[in-house]
């Protein structure tokens, strides 16, 4: 595995974040970095990182930008974030970069635009990410991860429509089966 750590501090979230890795095995040839720093619109973001060099040729290497507050908060921090509810969010944003590995650069930037402009796009990529990640062995991470932040005063509401809107509920996560098709989102 080539994991990079930056401006990592907490040793919890290094540990999670190679725990959850491991059962990535999808990733294992790729350079992951974990960067942390004040994310403005979510906790956690899965990005390619594309040269323009490389611009026909598959991605090889991506980031995971962390917040240091959790989404929507000025007071609660990542590094406070129960073990569980972390792994689960590490197992959906590795999900993403499990998704992005059958695109080129130039996919990637399609990809990128899409999930941008188009909602039902947008809803289609978070529960493919949800299906990865319950598929490598995720799905009681991803349910706390949900319960937690859908149930945690300090977490906004904001950030919880957003949740609600574009995510797996947990009750279609509860009815996902490892060795079946997972449930195709309501388009709107």
């Amino acid at each position: 595995m080539k994991v990079k750590f930056k401006e990592i501090r907490n040793d919890k979230i290094k540990e999670c974040f190679l725990d959850v890795l491991k059962e990535y095995e999808d990733l294992h040839d790729f350079s992951i970095t974990l960067y942390q720093k004040r994310v403005k619109s979510s906790t956690m973001q899965a990005q390619p990182l594309i040269s323009f060099k490389d611009i026909f040729r598959s991605v090889k290497k991506y980031r995971i930008k962390l917040g240091v507050y959790v989404s929507s908060s000025e007071s609660l921090k990542v590094e406070d974030v129960p073990k569980k509810v972390l792994i689960g969010w590490f197992a959906h944003e590795l999900g993403h970069l499990v998704d992005y590995l059958s695109y080129s650069s130039i996919g990637m930037i399609k990809y990128g635009l899409k999930y941008i402009s188009s909602k039902s796009f947008k809803m289609k990529a978070e529960h493919e990410a949800d299906y990865i990640a319950i598929k490598n062995g995720f799905k009681d991470e991803i349910i706390a991860t949900k319960e937690w932040v859908l149930n945690h005063d300090l977490v906004g509401q904001k950030y919880k429509n957003v949740l609600n809107k574009y995510y797996l509920s947990i009750e279609q996560v509860e009815l996902c089966n490892i060795n079946e098709p997972p449930f195709q989102p309501v388009m709107e």
